[in-house]
């Protein structure tokens, strides 16, 4: 009997994905198949989660999932792509955890159903957006699969391919980018601080961050009706939100092409990898 999901790939992404849904109820230890590259992380993973289906290859999980979560890095896709094709037909439901590998390459291998799908780290905490795309052949039912799976611990987000670039600054990469710029902000504070640590400062910063985030959803205020609310022309904060408004344009700029020339350089690299992988040159 096929599996209800199958994981190839437990890094960052997949190991969340199975936490949560073990977590979460969301599938039982016993219709969940596993496989990864270093063994040493599935004998950990056995030890985890006992009942769980701990696949020896990529090829071993294929012919066991019709529901298979690809949780590889973009240039590591196709050749599991590749790998895999011969045990999928139509049916198999192809979750693919990276944009940056594009579906019409994707469906070089795979003319069944195929969700690209963005998640965030936030997820391990319950929350954040993964970005989604699912291409025309994906079913209904697998479209109620995919978000029945990950509602519970993200808000899914469907989107068309061509904007996940842009949408995932704001999402998978925003907790890299805001760590970036508190981590900054603290250093900057620490130099003018006379009896307060790092520890202290920072910690003053994430609660008043949570209760910032917590007061522009639950009240449904916007950035500007927020800055409006604090800063007082001729106060303190003014003077520094006149800083930001000078400078940081230009930061988000740059920061923003250099991250989606990125994406768009892995995308190419990947699709012709798979040029060669098909004989397509």
């Amino acid at each position: 009997m096929k599996k209800e999901i199958g994981i190839i790939g437990i890094g960052n992404v997949g190991s969340m994905l199975l936490r949560k849904f073990t977590e979460l109820n969301i599938f039982s230890e016993e219709n969940i198949c596993v496989t990864n590259r270093s063994e040493e992380k599935l004998v950990s993973l056995s030890k985890k989660y006992p009942a769980i289906t701990v696949c020896k290859s990529n090829i071993e999980l294929a012919q066991q999932c019709k529901n298979i979560l690809l949780c590889v890095e973009p240039l590591n896709l196709p050749n599991v792509l590749m790998e895999i094709q011969p045990y999928t037909d139509s049916d198999t439901y192809i979750m693919v955890s990276t944009s940056m590998v594009a579906e019409e390459d994707i469906r070089k291998f795979h003319d069944g159903g195929i969700t690209i799908f963005m998640p965030t780290l936030i997820s391990m905490v319950n929350g954040g957006v993964t970005l989604t795309y699912h291409n025309s052949s994906v079913t209904k039912e697998q479209i109620n699969f995919f978000h029945t799976s990950l509602a519970q611990f993200s808000e899914v987000k469907i989107l068309d391919e061509a904007d996940i670039n842009i949408c995932q600054n704001m999402t998978a990469s925003f907790p890299g980018f805001f760590a970036e710029i508190m981590l900054e902000f603290v250093k900057a504070a620490s130099v003018r601080s006379q009896n307060v640590s790092d520890d202290e400062l920072e910690h003053m910063l994430l609660i008043s961050l949570l209760g910032a985030s917590r007061l522009l959803l639950e009240k449904n205020m916007s950035f500007e009706e927020t800055i409006n609310r604090v800063s007082t022309k001729g106060g303190i904060t003014y003077e520094g939100v006149k800083v930001f408004e000078k400078r940081l344009p230009e930061v988000f700029d740059e920061a923003l092409s250099a991250s989606m020339g990125r994406y768009s350089e892995i995308t190419k690299l990947a699709s012709a990898q798979i040029d060669v992988i098909k004989g397509q040159k």
